[in-house]
């Protein structure tokens, strides 16, 4: 049933590659309801609601696959002592700093007692305008020096049988994906980046557990080895990806089960800027900056197939600032603009599996769009410059 008023957005510039069975660069998008009714050749849709973009690029709503919206990036220790609450409430404006900016889905992975399932639950019922949020909630992990640094944001877990019940109680919890640490992290200050810490039958009972239930699984992995654990397990997904192997290229490319997440912002933004951070973050980042370059160039030059995550959360002003990674894969990774704005869109919604509903404009489709004034696949500097978002049909105002 249609609704009562259809929206055109028209004389958009469209690119081949996100608007897949159109043939043309400028194109008429109808909007029916939440969905995308028809595209067009420009100037041929006369009725409903028009927008005229004036040639304006439009593209499908960019998704993140990795954020975090219970940390705003203030002081670690002093977060951990707000309220639940508190933590929603702030986590409603920072998604909606993030949907201002273009990004119409969110993958949350790891939060403090779950509090962002139910926030992504308050989403999908309506109850609040944001992205739409795919959420882990808590991280499971080994008992490992540093966890209580982010207070309750792990479940840890030792062993097959702790393993199968964390995963199980994230279920239960609403997760609808599982998260787990596989190697140290530059903001633990009683890890490496490098090291693994689970073992490859720990990983296992991880996927195992999860498969049964129809939950993917996504792995904190920089190091090579526990990137190979979890490509051997058939992770879904290895995040930050920082210290690839020909041999875990190699295996990644054999792989379609298993794609990687780099998260190329923190790392840069910790060793190259002047701002005050706690000292391992700084020392880890420097140690590691050249070799996450050299592993995402590597993975780009061997085309693999690479989603696109900032870590939105891990420092002050972060939510929000998400073009920093597009600019930073560009100039540090040599990718091209739009294979950059792919790995943002189209990459993103088959590596998360929701390509049946956003990742490209085609009919039938979630009407998640992004307008922006310039030629973002040139020039990706131009990304930033966002004059509107439409989410579910809706034009975004907040």
């Amino acid at each position: 049933m249609r609704s009562a008023i259809i929206l055109v957005l028209q004389n958009a510039r469209v690119l081949g590659e996100l608007t897949p069975g159109f043939k043309g660069d400028f194109a008429d998008i109808v909007i029916d309801g939440d969905r995308i009714l028809d595209i067009l050749p420009a100037g041929s849709a006369v009725t409903g609601e028009i927008i005229n973009v004036n040639g304006k690029t439009v593209l499908p709503g960019f998704i993140d696959a990795h954020v975090h919206l219970d940390l705003s990036g203030m002081d670690t220790w002093q977060e951990n002592t707000q309220s639940d609450a508190f933590r929603v409430l702030r986590a409603v404006s920072l998604a909606q700093d993030n949907l201002k900016k273009g990004f119409t889905t969110l993958r949350d992975l790891g939060d403090r007692n779950n509090i962002i399932i139910d926030l992504s639950n308050a989403v999908r019922n309506g109850f609040v305008v944001a992205p739409d949020i795919l959420a882990s909630g808590m991280i499971i992990s080994p008992t490992e020096r540093g966890n209580n640094f982010f207070g309750n944001m792990y479940a840890e877990a030792d062993g097959k049988y702790e393993i199968v019940k964390a995963v199980r109680k994230q279920v239960q919890a609403g997760a609808t994906w599982i998260k787990y640490m596989g190697t140290g992290a530059i903001m633990n200050p009683g890890s490496e980046p490098g090291a693994s810490i689970y073992l490859q039958e720990e990983v296992n009972a991880i996927v195992q557990t999860a498969d049964m239930l129809s939950i993917p699984v996504v792995g904190h992995c920089h190091g090579a080895s526990g990137m190979i654990m979890a490509i051997n397990a058939g992770v879904r997904t290895i995040e930050h990806a920082t210290i690839l192997d020909q041999k875990t290229v190699d295996m990644l490319k054999a792989s379609t089960r298993t794609f990687i997440v780099p998260t190329v912002t923190p790392p840069t933004y910790w060793a190259t800027t002047e701002v005050e951070f706690p000292e391992h973050y700084i020392r880890k980042s420097k140690k590691i900056f050249d070799i996450m370059v050299n592993s995402i160039t590597m993975a780009y030059k061997n085309g693999l197939k690479i989603g696109f995550g900032t870590d939105a959360g891990v420092y002050d002003g972060s939510h929000g600032d998400n073009s920093y990674e597009f600019k930073s894969r560009c100039k540090y990774a040599g990718m091209k603009p739009l294979d950059v704005l792919v790995q943002a869109t189209k990459n993103n919604a088959e590596i998360l599996m929701i390509d049946n509903e956003v990742g490209t404009l085609e009919i039938g489709k979630k009407a998640n769009i992004v307008v922006i004034d310039g030629k973002p696949d040139e020039d990706i500097y131009k990304v930033d410059n966002v004059v509107l978002v439409i989410k579910g049909g809706k034009k975004v105002n907040i």
